[in-house]
C-alpha cells in the first residue's frame, strides 16, 4: 500500500467522499519529503559540473602522456 497524505485523506472523508476514493486520491499526491527542491537540483548541477571538470582533466592527463608512453614502449621494444 502506498503512503497517503493524511491531511488530504481526512479532509476528503470530512467532505463526504467514500473511504476508497479518499484513500486513492490522497495516495496519488506525492509526499513532500520525496520531492526535490530547487536547492537540491542546484546541488546536483554543481556536483555534475565538478565531475565533468575532473573527467576532462583526467582525459587531458591521459592523452597528453600517451606520446611519452608510446615513445618509451618503442624504445624498449626496438632498442633494448
Amino acid at each position: 500500500m502506498s503512503m497517503i497524505v493524511s491531511e488530504v485523506y481526512d479532509a476528503l472523508i470530512e467532505a463526504g467522499t467514500s473511504e476508497e476514493k479518499a484513500r486513492a486520491a490522497a495516495g496519488a499526491i506525492p509526499m513532500v519529503e520525496r520531492l526535490a527542491t530547487k536547492d537540491d537540483i542546484a546541488l546536483l548541477k554543481d556536483d555534475i559540473a565538478v565531475l565533468r571538470h575532473d573527467l576532462t582533466a583526467l582525459k587531458l592527463g591521459v592523452f597528453s602522456s600517451a606520446p611519452a608512453i608510446l615513445a618509451l614502449l618503442v624504445k624498449l621494444v626496438f632498442f633494448p
